[in-house]
């Protein structure tokens, strides 16, 4: 089940439990990732670095695992069975005491980051012409020519903005304009996945936008990804964790 769900890499959100399995109070969150599959219900996770300083994870405590998936956020408990030492880097061996349940409400991990990006406003007019020539909705050739041109001309209108942070769900990004909630915006995106690049286009809702405090003429959006293909989707978390990943192994460095 677990190797059918996880795979090596994976961030992990780390919660220690009380006695009663809920939650300790004031208990941090810690991050990991998942190290190795070492038996069905055995695996070792990294221990999480904070400030710069190892916490080790208390042998025979027990912890709430939250992970990042590609499919998805799931989560269990975990008893922590033995704490070792291997290239460097401390590993925690924990024994998974509950079922690996995934959340009903999707989760995702969000990465801070610079991203140039080029963006596209889809307005009311872009939206009506596609409606007309959808419907077929003209008295002549002409009437439809005429149209798609005038859609060409709207879909070629392309600005520049910033990410600052993005997620599997949604992004936040800087631009010197000023957009309204609910406004619809494409946003392309170009990416270095693996070994290779890709080029996505996605489809999103601006939640809020406003003015960037002390900055003249700069706008932070943040918008919800609505028209992005689980490909796509797929192709961005793993983007994000590979960046996570190398930030990761800088900060041990």
């Amino acid at each position: 089940m677990l190797r059918d769900v996880l795979t090596l890499g994976d961030k992990i959100d780390i919660k220690r439990l009380d006695r009663n399995g809920e939650p300790a109070q004031n208990a941090r969150t810690y991050v990991s990732q998942l190290v190795d599959f070492v038996d069905y219900d055995v695996i070792h996770i990294a221990t999480p670095i904070m400030n710069s300083a190892l916490i080790i994870l208390n042998i025979g405590e027990n912890y709430k695992l939250c992970f990042y998936t590609s499919k998805g956020l799931y989560r269990c408990n975990c008893v922590v069975l033995n704490n070792y030492k291997e290239n460097n880097t401390v590993i925690a061996a924990v024994r998974i005491t509950s079922n690996l349940e995934k959340y009903q409400r999707r989760q995702y991990y969000r990465l801070e980051c610079i991203l140039d990006i080029d963006y596209h406003v889809i307005t009311k007019e872009e939206e009506k012409l596609n409606r007309k020539l959808k419907a077929e909705d003209f008295q002549n050739n002409e009437e439809r020519n005429e149209c798609r041109k005038r859609l060409a001309q709207l879909e070629n209108e392309w600005l520049s903005g910033t990410i600052i942070d993005i997620s599997g769900g949604g992004a936040r990004f800087n631009s010197e304009v000023q957009h309204n909630k609910e406004d619809k915006i494409q946003i392309k995106l170009d990416l270095s996945v693996g070994n290779g690049k890709c080029q996505m286009i996605i489809g999103t809702e601006v939640v809020s936008s406003g003015r960037v405090i002390n900055k003249i003429s700069v706008y932070e959006h943040r918008v919800e990804f609505k028209e992005i293909s689980k490909k796509d989707r797929e192709e961005l978390i793993k983007y994000i964790f590979e960046q996570e990943r190398r930030r990761r192994k800088y900060d041990k460095n």
